[in-house]
């Protein structure tokens, strides 16, 4: 099965700073094969309801595996012995309108960076999440993507799920604000009155404003992997683009732009208010 990769022009490197460790907002949950793997951890592990009926304990620093930084897994046994779920980080998947399995990565993690990403990471990432998911994946494709044909563009207009998908690509894969603007009119013709067309004029003042201009390129670039994400998919399509031109508005007040799409994932992924 091809997998479809969202995050083109980033990349990351561990910085050891154990923020995957901390558990702020997430817990680490323990397939079949992990359990195997930690069997001289019992005391690190607890019962817990749902897919998977185990995870690793927790307190006041986070993971009680973790020792000054350090994962203890990892100096007493090797990276091969950690959870699938702590060696997958920061990568995750979601699933396509068709079915097709979205590698993602998530932005809070603090070695993100600008940058291409090796085949290498990003094939054992793959491979790491099938061997979490592993007799499981089938099922969570079958309730992640529609099994409606169409979707909706405005109250009471609905196309095909490629057309929305080729609108979204395009609007978003522009590199100025101006450009983008300019396919907004093409793409919604006379219902442009649809967007939040101040917002687009606000953002264009605030890259001034708070001296933002370099990252306008790279404000768009995370505006299109949202829309790879399909976070806004059940949302009508200009519904969608009004969402994301929010995103970038509020990216524009972040020098490090990369701090401010951390921000954003959180809310995405952790339901932060």
């Amino acid at each position: 099965m091809d997998w479809e990769i969202t995050f083109k022009g980033i990349t990351y490197e561990c910085i050891n700073c154990a923020y995957c460790c901390s558990c702020k907002g997430w817990r680490i949950y323990l397939n079949y094969f992990d359990r195997l793997k930690l069997k001289d951890y019992e005391y690190a592990i607890e019962p817990c309801e749902g897919e998977f009926k185990y995870r690793l304990k927790v307190n006041e620093k986070g993971c009680v595996l973790l020792n000054n930084n350090l994962c203890r897994i990892h100096l007493e046994k090797g990276y091969e012995f950690k959870p699938l779920m702590c060696m997958i980080f920061p990568f995750s998947c979601m699933i396509k309108w068709d079915g097709t399995p979205l590698l993602i990565i998530k932005h809070y993690c603090s070695g993100i960076k600008k940058g291409k990403i090796s085949k290498k990471v990003v094939n054992e990432a793959i491979e790491l999440i099938k061997e979490l998911y592993f007799d499981m994946f089938e099922e969570i494709i079958e309730n992640g993507m529609e099994h409606s044909s169409k979707t909706e563009i405005f109250e009471n207009f609905r196309v095909d799920w490629e057309e929305r998908e080729d609108f979204g690509r395009y609007i978003f894969s522009s590199k100025t604000f101006d450009e983008m603007f300019e396919r907004c009119r093409e793409i919604f013709g006379n219902k442009i009155n649809k967007l939040n067309l101040e917002e687009i004029d606000e953002i264009k003042n605030n890259l001034q404003r708070y001296n933002t201009k370099e990252n306008e390129e790279e404000i768009l670039r995370y505006l299109l992997e949202l829309n790879r994400r399909e976070h806004f998919r059940k949302l009508p399509f200009y519904r969608e683009v009004n969402k994301l031109i929010n995103i970038g508005n509020y990216l524009t007040k972040y020098k490090n732009v990369f701090k401010g799409e951390g921000e954003v994932d959180k809310k995405l992924f952790l339901n932060l208010k």
